[in-house]
């Protein structure tokens, strides 16, 4: 594993429900089934459907492409086009409290928390943890009953302030774009 966990709580939180496990709202970007040929089922929510990445792109200063996984295995990653940069995990919780309830079930042993003022968020919260080697952010910004999130991680030769910025990015564009 390129970084360690900052949130353990997290994992745990998270685990309940794993991109695309339950439905916020249906994306209307989403893809239909794998066969395509199940047009009754449920479209599955991906916090990489429609987002828009040129933001966190240009804070980061580095070119960044989306891997969406499948209909039968979703995903959601931010991946650098260049070996090496910084890459993105992202995920989503329908939570029917607030992301300050939450925050209370998780176990941030390190990192430096702080709580970004997002547009048309409830909440959100940065950790951010400069490691020997290696720099991490986690994200979380909280719009009605869903929480998505991200880790992102890069090795030396890291740039903290621009994945700080790019960090704050995300966060807009995720609160933008959710359902």
């Amino acid at each position: 594993m390129r970084y360690a966990v900052l949130a353990p709580g997290l994992l745990a939180l998270l685990s309940l429900a794993a991109c695309g496990a339950e439905d916020p709202a249906p994306s209307a970007s989403a893809s239909a089934s794998a066969s395509g040929s199940d047009h009754s089922a449920k479209e599955t929510f991906n916090p990489c459907d429609g987002l828009d990445i040129a933001p966190v792109e240009k804070a980061l200063g580095a070119q960044l492409r989306v891997e969406k996984g499948t209909s039968a295995a979703p995903r959601c990653a931010l991946l650098p086009e260049k070996s090496g940069g910084t890459a993105y995990e992202l995920n989503y919780l329908p939570f029917k409290g607030t992301l300050a309830e939450a925050w209370k079930t998780m176990d941030v042993q390190s990192g430096k928390v702080s709580e970004p003022e997002v547009r048309d968020a409830d909440d959100a919260r940065l950790v951010k943890q400069q490691g020997v080697s290696s720099y991490a952010v986690t994200g979380f910004v909280q719009n009605g009953a869903l929480i998505q999130s991200f880790n992102s991680v890069d090795l030396e030769p890291y740039d903290g302030d621009a994945m700080d910025r790019a960090a704050q990015a995300l966060l807009e564009q995720l609160s933008a774009n959710a359902p």
